[in-house]
């Protein structure tokens, strides 16, 4: 039987395509503006099967790069976007006017992945990011969920790579006229594990790497100078009364809370995204009292009461556990001051190690008086 037939035969919950007017008329517009805001080079669309299931796995830097993923393709392309926190400002608008497959991340999205595939058993094309997010870029591990559709919606993996692209958006409106890229390569077959001796997890892990390998050989290499390839952090916690010898306490996970507010798009998601009062936490000069400081930690764990995964999906899995114990200790720590009317200190401090030799150095210090 033919399969167009097959698929008219079947019923889906999840349409493709989807706003084919409003997305021709959106994709129309970006390939004018785009290359007249920016120096654009985009190469080897002829990559992309002009039939069939397919998926297009990106690297993620800015709200540029789904714009580009789903406009410069022949195909019309169904991109996967963040379900679980809301989208702000301008990149909120443009991903509201162009609609997209919402998936929460950190979580297991059953509803999520099957309206994903599909989009593929109709013989769709997804844009994906297999990172998962902007939070640390080149440096995250891919999720295996670009496996697990390739695998059930048995569709080749196109790799594309994205250069030039940090702080893109802000670039565009400020008329620098940027230097983009978009390099699109070879498809790779669909998953298909031929190591009896790995487990479905570990299979589906090693082809997510593989994809974020051939992704990665796409990008500029003066792009990875961007990003640190290792870092340190470290928290001092004092306490004590004004005018007398400060005692120094010990915080687990002190390291990994200093990470967490030292991330920007982290904090800015608790606090543009979320709306959350988390602005005492920011590294920014301010007065701070005890009393926000336990308000915008309340404001973080009420975040991980509906979001479990936000700390440990954004940051390596260990290192988000140890975000949340230390912000237990600090609230403990934050009430006994309250207490005994005492001033608490936190002296955070951060190197960057960079692959060129480089070394840069961040400190701050939060003053949190009764």
């Amino acid at each position: 039987m033919d399969t167009a037939k097959e698929h008219q035969k079947q019923t889906f919950e999840f349409k493709y395509p989807r706003f084919v007017f409003q997305r021709n008329v959106l994709n129309g517009l970006i390939k004018i503006l785009l290359p007249l805001l920016s120096k654009l080079k985009v190469s080897g669309l002829e990559n992309i099967p002009s039939e069939g299931p397919v998926i297009l796995a990106a690297n993620h830097v800015s709200t540029l790069d789904p714009l580009l993923i789903a406009a410069y393709p022949k195909r019309s392309v169904e991109p996967i976007g963040a379900g679980d926190m809301p989208f702000s400002g301008i990149s909120g608008k443009l991903m509201d006017l162009y609609g997209f497959l919402k998936v929460n991340r950190g979580a297991l999205d059953r509803k999520g992945m099957n309206q994903a595939l599909d989009v593929l058993k109709q013989d769709g094309v997804l844009g994906i990011f297999p990172e998962g997010g902007t939070w640390s870029p080149g440096q995250m591990r891919a999720q295996i969920g670009v496996s697990w559709l390739s695998d059930k919606g048995n569709a080749p993996v196109v790799p594309i790579g994205f250069s030039g692209f940090q702080d893109g958006l802000s670039r565009l409106l400020t008329f620098k006229h940027p230097s983009l890229e978009m390099k699109v390569g070879k498809p790779i077959p669909a998953f298909h594990s031929e190591d009896s001796s790995l487990s479905n997890r570990d299979a589906y892990q090693a082809y997510a790497d593989m994809v974020m390998d051939h992704i990665q050989e796409l990008i500029n290499p003066s792009e990875f100078l961007l990003y640190p390839v290792r870092t340190d952090f470290k928290l001092q916690v004092l306490i004590g009364s004004e005018g007398s010898q400060m005692e120094e306490v010990e915080l687990k996970g002190a390291g990994a809370l200093t990470e967490a507010f030292f991330t920007p798009i982290i904090m800015s998601t608790l606090y543009e995204n979320l709306n959350k009062p988390v602005d005492p936490l920011l590294p920014i000069d301010q007065d701070r009292k005890i009393s926000k400081m336990l308000k915008a930690i309340q404001a973080i764990f009420e975040v991980l009461s509906d979001h479990p995964g936000f700390f440990t999906f954004r940051m390596e899995p260990e290192i988000g556990r140890q975000v949340e114990e230390a912000l237990l200790e600090l609230k403990s720590l934050l009430e006994k001051a309250m207490q005994n009317a005492q001033t608490l200190i936190l002296n955070a401090s951060g190197e960057y190690f960079y692959s060129d030799s480089r070394v840069e150095h961040k400190a701050y210090q939060y003053v949190i008086n009764p």
